[in-house]
């Protein structure tokens, strides 16, 4: 049986109930119930790493497939660029690009040269920025929404320019559909993404009414059959447009070098490149706190070493984070952005968020009503206290905080506790023993 939570799937014939996947998670939203594993979608970021973490590869992601190509007249693949790292060689950014021309796509254009516009567009937001500090890169949809859920306050300091595959893809919409005179409908514009954040950022997004993508399709999905129609490339096309500056924004650190060398940045303050969701959520903790100050700019990755770490790419994150710093190096083309049109378009108001968004802090409360809220906070520290402390995981929920919280919203029993069912079964035992000593006073006593 499987049973689906938006794009994530958890074959429960696989699953084997043990603790591995809710130990990952570090937004506490899976349990184990009746052996299998649930998800809580109201705490889950989508970040996959309990993907990686299943050794029976139980979770997984519904995607898009070449099959999806059909329903279109006219098609175009937008590769991330983690997707270069995937394969060694020289000059194999663009024979990537013309494989998977060969693979039925009709165009191919880079989410690299969205990267490249999204940097000046970012550059600029900086210059005329008079909001609280810091500002948090937008990149990454699951740091995005770890921060709706668990950091609200956080919420309007997240940078509002588009992912630079939104950018492409609703460029590409209307110049294709003016080239081709197709209605834009008609065009099937489709995402090759490596983890499945960036999945529910098309299908589900927060950011505008609806994508300007029709779907995702995952790298490791597709990756075999690729693998294949690269050795079919006999003359390749000049596909590639992107530079190592948008090729970049791949790895960690790839977006925020960009803005220090065009010197966007002010000197007086500090600026951070943090990645893996773990450290993220210890360094906004830190600044919630006020124990980290003076932040200007926060490049934050849920995925280790960025992009290159999905949970939907193949090669070893290290590896690929090296080939792309490779590609970087090699790369001396000089960008085909216009950045006075870049600019131009900026202050048009292209390239922002079409929608304003919006903090889920509910997703972390006990209850809607804030008076019934504070009574289930009181109870549930009653039951933490009471619990032994020690968060190993075999209750089905992360620690035992969490099984408070599960208990007080009628998600559990504190008897799920294996000690605290002990405790029970142990008085439940003596009481039994006590009444068994005992007997109606209409009986008469022993010996009569």
């Amino acid at each position: 049986m499987k049973r689906s939570y938006g794009i994530i799937t958890i074959d429960e014939d696989r699953c084997q109930g043990c603790v591995n996947c809710i130990m990952s998670c570090r937004t506490e939203a899976i349990r184990i119930y009746e052996g299998k594993a649930r998800i809580l979608t109201n705490r889950c970021i989508i970040c996959g790493k309990c993907f990686r973490d299943c050794p029976e590869n139980a979770i997984t992601a519904k995607t898009h497939g070449l099959e999806d190509l059909k329903n279109y007249k006219y098609t175009v693949v937008i590769p991330s660029s983690s997707l270069y790292a995937q394969f060694p060689g020289e000059g194999v950014a663009n024979k990537v690009l013309c494989a998977l021309k060969v693979l039925g796509f009709d165009d191919v254009y880079e989410e690299a040269v969205g990267a490249e516009i999204a940097s000046i567009a970012t550059q600029e937001y900086l210059k005329g920025y008079r909001g609280p500090y810091p500002v948090i890169s937008s990149l990454c949809p699951a740091i995005i929404r770890l921060i709706q859920i668990r950091f609200p306050n956080f919420v309007d300091q997240i940078n509002p320019i588009e992912l630079p595959a939104e950018i492409v893809a609703k460029e590409l919409r209307k110049v294709k559909a003016q080239q081709l005179s197709l209605k834009e409908e008609e065009i099937g514009i489709f995402y090759l993404v490596p983890c499945p954040a960036k999945m529910v950022a098309v299908a589900k997004t927060e950011t505008k009414e609806k994508s300007y993508i029709n779907g995702a399709i995952s790298i490791s999905d597709i990756y075999g059959q690729l693998l294949a129609a690269m050795r079919e490339v006999r003359e390749e096309e000049n596909l590639q447009k992107a530079t190592g500056t948008g090729i970049g924004w791949a790895v960690k650190g790839g977006e925020i070098r960009e803005l220090e060398r065009q010197r966007c940045l002010r000197s007086d303050m500090e600026n951070i490149v943090v990645d893996g969701i773990k450290n993220v959520i210890n360094v906004l903790d830190e600044i919630e706190n006020g124990k980290l100050r003076n932040i200007e700019f926060i490049e934050a990755r849920a995925c280790p070493e960025g992009c290159v770490g999905g949970a939907l790419t193949v090669v070893d994150r290290y590896v690929a984070r090296g080939r792309i710093r490779k590609l970087m190096m090699e790369d001396e083309r000089k960008s085909m952005i216009e950045r006075e049109e870049v600019v131009k378009r900026f202050k048009q108001g292209d390239y922002f968020f079409e929608k304003g968004l919006k903090p889920k802090p509910f997703a972390s409360r006990l209850d809607p009503d804030p008076v019934k809220a504070v009574e289930k906070m009181k109870l549930r520290d009653e039951i933490h206290s009471s619990l032994p402390g020690l968060d190993c995981g075999a209750c089905g929920a992360p620690n035992c905080r969490a099984l408070a919280d599960d208990v007080v919203q009628g998600r559990a029993e504190i008897t799920d506790c294996i000690f605290k069912w002990r405790e029970r079964v142990k008085d439940l035992a003596e009481e039994v023993m006590e009444w068994a000593q005992k007997k109606p006073h209409s009986l008469p006593k022993r010996g009569r």
